[in-house]
């Protein structure tokens, strides 16, 4: 998917936008995006000093952008996606992640209900998971994940 589609359904801006590409849509199932971790990122510096790791709050919203893409349709792709984090559960970190590598994340559609909705995330480096949580969106509009 190119950056301006990814631009006109995410509200995220630099530098705080962690979606690369998305591979994979499967509308309200399954959703694949990737992520390249760099060197010259401003948590580099300071996460930790000499021994860069990807800092974990970051992980999590990597996996919540690039798992909002479940919710991509014609609808959302034309107007943008109009959901808030608001939940995160069953968070787990396994392994560090560092400049250099590549974070591919994938996004399973679990349930919906009233303005929620909810997404198992995975995310993995050189097919090995480094971290999973289950993440809740809040939809503005009953509905709005369509």
């Amino acid at each position: 998917m190119d950056k301006q589609r990814i631009l006109k359904f995410l509200p995220h801006r630099d530098p705080f936008l962690f979606v690369d590409d998305i591979l994979e849509i499967q509308h309200k199932q399954k959703v694949i995006g990737i992520r390249q971790v760099k060197a010259d990122e401003p948590w580099a510096a300071g996460h930790f000093p000499g021994d860069p790791v990807f800092p974990g709050v970051l992980l999590i919203e990597t996996m919540a952008q690039i798992g909002s893409f479940v919710f991509y349709n014609e609808l959302s792709a034309a107007h943008g996606l109009d959901s808030y984090l608001a939940q995160v559960e069953k968070v787990k970190f396994v392994r560090k992640v560092r400049p250099g590598q590549t974070l591919t994340c994938e996004g399973r559609f679990i349930s919906e209900f009233g303005n929620f909705a909810r997404v198992s995330c995975c995310a993995k480096v050189a097919d090995e998971t480094v971290s999973e949580a289950v993440i809740t969106y809040y939809f503005s509009v009953e509905g709005g994940q369509q």
